[in-house]
């Protein structure tokens, strides 16, 4: 962070007074006098934030206390417009004070300038206390003072606007290290006169870096002018939000200040446009012209985020793409969790970016390892009729979070316009040193390892990533799996109404209290009578673990398994009064779920999702996702002292397979726990993210039905028997070598009936130790430490 900075974030941050009473004083306004900007705004607003908008509520708890204003009357749309004038007020004044009357003009944003309009006397007083204190912050920098090119304003924003706030927006500045580095990784600024895009500049992260590298490596003496006029037609930048292209032009200008003209303003090629939407900007004949390189962090917002009228504008364009090609179904399961991002890159690629040029961004994972989303994106074609891009290097971050706040894991993709792939693609894995840790920075280590389709026959697959020393064929592994996976039973976000704790015998039935903390929704907490005819066992996420799954809880299912809906209220009222009393004091939050309004809102109000004959089945093979490796274990009824024998039912964050009989769930738990399917999923799947350990990942599982006849499967299904009993006896001595022993007898197992030889089987073996070596939860530490080192 430099010194200007450092004071700027100090004079005008969220703690300073003046951020306080200019705060207060915008926000009353504003609840008194209606700025003509904020209608227009307000529009914006919308398209950028889409539902975010009206659901700030505790991120603004921070700046609603600074405003000193009645929460009640004083919406949230309007403190958040009053905290971007502050900060708008704040940039303009900087960058006119540093850069003149270039800026003056450049920065003209009607939007922010309301506070000087003649109705706004006070607070015109309170913007020129602000051009004092930023006067008194640029004091000793002279006009032809070199500024180093990065943000300016970064800290300043953080500060202004909270974290949680920025989380709500979906906003996360990108570090210049990640940026300088995807620059690089483009050829940025190679040998010759390159013309670069950001087509989602923000506040100029990538542009800033790009000047910064441009003005090190010009390879001849240039004029004032010369060089300007160079970084003006190379460095260009797009932005759907005017206060992103406020902050990226005022950085753009102190960026270039030392080689601005005294009299002549220019024109900074920053504009502000939706690069999807709005089609090349009419800006300037530079801005026309196709690109060589298009650089950038494209917003990771999903599909279900967008407002409701820009999903229906961008529509054709994700068709167009072949982006959107899922049926209805599988959107509803998860297939339709499309990223933004897929489309810029897509739009931009097509539109703005000559043949031969190259994309570098930075990309959610997601969109080269989720099943069913990324299928389009992956195909690497822009449309049916469209040209190909060349993928030619992934470089994954996700060890080094450059995005801590972000649960999303970050890799940076680069392709070329106007040739087809070639696999498999470099695929460089970033681990962090000891300096840097999970802080972030780059990385002193790096291992390269190879990418292609999961499926050869479907381009859009899955990404497969190994080793580049491991050659095993996945012909054989690979499937479509005998078995078909099913997600368990969903509250669809009312988990604290159906997750009971059996308290004990009651007269007319058992005495439940609900685990009202367990869902998103705060419930009232509960103690009554229920029948105890609709109560099961339930197994979470956390009772889970490898050969291992004990249900701590209750779950009420008021559902008919057969029709995969809710009991009919008159049967439920006749039959179970004492349940249908208790489920209709949270009728009005029942009604409210979101997957309830949307696919089930004509059937009784306690219905539940994921739920069919299979969610009862008395013998399940359980896993859970949303994990760092596969974990998987046997379910059997459960014979409860008060109700009797009950199948367990899984929540949704674990997945099912039914299973006909113990040993046929025995011979799947084992090959699902073993080193070969789990080096398989943790290949194609982000781990720990959505989409790890989904159902579909059987769709790339060779697991052939069971055999009660084949030697090997019974010899799997004895495996898994022993390693449930071991695992069950909770640390009793010997209990790490017994499962060693098993462990290897299942891998070695796993690999003769894929026909695998035994140098192939311990390379994958020992690959997938390296792996879980520092797992939290790995059972195995001393086989690990023995392949590892073997």
């Amino acid at each position: 962070m430099s010194g200007l900075a450092v004071r700027l974030n100090a004079c005008f941050g969220a703690r300073s007074e003046l951020a306080g009473t200019s705060l207060r004083a915008f926000c009353l306004a504003l609840e008194q006098n209606e700025s003509e900007g904020f209608d227009a705004w307000r529009t914006i607003a919308g398209r950028l934030y889409g539902s975010a908008l009206d659901k700030l509520g505790s991120s603004l708890r921070g700046p609603l206390r600074q405003t000193c204003v009645d929460a009640h009357t004083t919406t949230g749309d309007r403190v958040l417009f009053g905290l971007q004038t502050y900060y708008a007020t704040v940039v303009y004044h900087t960058a006119v004070r540093l850069c003149g009357a270039n800026a003056a003009q450049v920065l003209d944003e009607p939007l922010f300038c309301w506070p000087q309009n003649g109705r706004f006397s006070e607070i015109a007083k309170r913007v020129d206390r602000i051009a004092a204190a930023v006067a008194e912050c640029c004091t000793g920098i002279d006009r032809r003072t070199v500024l180093s090119p990065h943000d300016l304003f970064k800290p300043l924003y953080e500060s202004i606007f909270p974290r949680p706030l920025r989380h709500a927006l979906g906003e996360y500045y990108t570090p210049d290290w990640l940026a300088e580095h995807v620059l690089r990784q483009a050829g940025w600024p190679g040998d010759r006169n390159l013309r670069l895009l950001d087509p989602s500049c923000g506040s100029g992260t990538f542009l800033m870096a790009a000047i910064e590298l441009l003005r090190k490596e010009t390879a001849c003496p240039l004029t004032r002018e010369q060089q300007l006029a160079r970084i003006l037609a190379s460095v260009t930048g797009f932005d759907l939000n005017p206060l992103a292209v406020l902050a990226a032009r005022a950085n753009y200008l102190i960026a270039v200040r030392d080689l601005l003209p005294d009299d002549n303003p220019v024109a900074i090629p920053v504009l502000c446009c939706d690069a999807i939407l709005d089609g090349p900007p009419t800006g300037t004949a530079e801005t026309a012209k196709p690109f060589d390189l298009l650089v950038g962090n494209p917003p990771w917002i999903a599909w279900d985020n967008l407002p409701d009228a820009y999903r229906r504008a961008t529509l054709p364009l994700w068709q167009r793409y072949g982006l959107f090609s899922l049926n209805g179904n599988a959107g509803r399961h998860g297939g339709a969790k499309k990223d933004l991002a897929m489309l810029l890159l897509y739009t931009a690629a097509d539109r703005y970016l000559r043949d031969g040029g190259r994309v570098a961004m930075v990309v959610s994972q997601t969109l080269l390892h989720t099943h069913g989303a990324g299928d389009g994106f992956r195909r690497f074609r822009l449309g049916p009729d469209g040209g190909p891009l060349a993928a030619l290097r992934v470089d994954d971050l996700s060890r080094l979070r450059p995005f801590p706040e972000a649960a999303s894991c970050t890799a940076t993709l680069l392709l070329e316009k106007g040739r087809p792939t070639v696999y498999p693609v470099p695929y460089v894995c970033w681990l962090p040193d000891e300096k840097h840790g999970r802080r972030g920075g780059p990385a002193s280590r790096q291992r390269t390892h190879l990418a292609e389709p999961i499926d050869a026959g479907r381009s859009g697959s899955p990404w497969f990533v190994r080793p580049q020393h491991l050659h095993t064929p996945l012909n054989a592994l690979v499937g479509p799996s005998a078995y078909t996976a099913r997600l368990g039973a969903n509250g669809a976000g009312a988990n604290g109404v159906y997750w009971v704790e059996v308290v004990g015998a009651a007269e007319g039935g058992v005495q439940i209290r609900n685990l009202a903390g367990a869902g998103r929704r705060k419930v009232e907490s509960v103690q009554c009578v229920v029948e105890p005819d609709l109560l099961f066992p339930l197994v979470r996420w956390g009772d889970v673990a490898r050969y291992r799954a004990r249900p701590a809880a209750h779950i009420l299912m008021p559902q008919d398994f057969a029709t995969r809906t809710g009991l009919p209220e008159d049967l439920l009222r006749t039959q179970y009064p004492k349940t249908f009393a208790y489920l209709a004091r949270f009728e009005p939050l029942l009604r409210r779920r979101a997957a309830y309004r949307r696919y089930q809102e004509d059937r009784p109000f306690y219905s539940m999702y994921n739920v069919g004959p299979y969610t009862q089945a008395g013998v399940k093979v359980v896993w859970r996702r949303m994990d760092s490796q596969l974990r998987a274990a046997v379910v059997e009824p459960l014979d409860d002292p008060l109700l009797g024998l009950r199948p367990a039912i899984p929540q949704e964050t674990c997945v099912l397979i039914d299973c006909e009989t113990p040993d046929e769930a025995h011979y799947l738990c084992a090959l699902i726990n073993s080193a070969l399917v789990g080096f398989l999923v943790g290949a194609h799947s982000v781990t720990g993210g959505k989409g790890f350990g989904t159902p579909g990942i059987l769709e790339f599982i060779n697991l052939q039905k069971f055999d009660a006849g084949c030697e090997l499967h019974r010899q799997l299904a004895d495996g898994s028997r022993a390693a449930h009993a071991i695992a069950s006896s909770d640390g009793a001595s010997g209990t790490a070598d017994a499962l060693m022993e098993i462990q290897r007898s299942i891998d070695m197992a796993a690999a003769a009936l894929w026909k695998l030889d035994s140098s192939e089987q311990q390379a994958i073996a020992r690959f997938m130790s390296m792996q879980n070596l520092h797992s939290q939860e790995n059972p195995y530490d001393e086989y690990t430490r023995q392949l590892v080192t073997a």
